[in-house]
């Protein structure tokens, strides 16, 4: 996925060598406000204390822990009307994360930290007013994270680093300031990210699932 990230940024940068293009479209720099919600879900085998058995032997104890943080996003997309009324942009873009989680499940402590996040997106959009426009929006955002597993009893501790590609889908407002400078709204959602974790110190493999939330603010800047 790191390659449709790099492609992406270069396709992008290569408009600029290209013809110049109208207000409404073409290429143009963005900067924004995350701010994201981190759900982690821990699931452990309760139900049995036999080695190497995941949530899937037996009864399973699922432990939910919610938090949320402040972002700073920086962009780099390309604008281009589809009509009059429609049109299509692409967005690569960075984020500086701080959300964390702790799940609490029997005896395992898991802490998970948000770094960072980066991606593509399409967005897909319709003019309401000369001002207003709503889109649409789907890509792909990698995650990197931390993951430290801690137990109540004992100092012993695992850590993981992660860094996993999640489908993102969402949609937003864009509210044109001038000519070339624009405000935008948007929320996005990632569901269902699993991550792998070492089995337990009991012999409990365990699963692991992440879900983000996130309120994205900012300003565009076209050229």
């Amino acid at each position: 996925m790191k390659t449709i990230f790099i492609a992406t940024t270069a396709l992008l940068a290569s408009v600029i060598a290209g013809p110049t293009c109208l207000a409404s479209e073409g290429l143009y720099f963005s900067g924004a406000i995350n701010s994201t919600t981190q759900e982690s879900f821990s699931s452990r085998n309760t139900g049995s204390n036999a080695p190497n058995t995941g949530a899937a032997g037996g009864p399973s104890g699922t432990v939910v822990d919610k938090d949320t943080g402040i972002g700073f996003v920086g962009g780099i997309g390309y604008k281009k009307q589809l009509t009059e009324e429609f049109f299509a942009s692409v967005e690569a873009f960075y984020s500086v994360e701080d959300a964390d989680t702790t799940t609490l499940n029997n005896v395992r402590i898991n802490h998970v930290e948000l770094n960072s996040t980066y991606g593509a997106d399409l967005r897909l959009g319709t003019k309401v007013t000369d001002k207003v426009s709503l889109y649409g929006l789907a890509g792909m955002t990698a995650h990197d994270f931390d993951s430290a597993i801690s137990y109540t009893f004992a100092p012993p501790k695992d850590n993981v680093s992660g860094e996993e590609w999640g489908f993102t889908y969402g949609g937003g407002v864009e509210i044109a300031l001038t000519d070339r400078l624009s405000t935008f709204g948007e929320f996005r959602l990632v569901n269902d990210l699993d991550f792998d974790t070492p089995i337990d110190r009991g012999g409990v493999s365990n699963i692991e699932e992440l879900d983000y939330t996130v309120i994205r603010t900012g300003l565009r800047f076209s050229f």
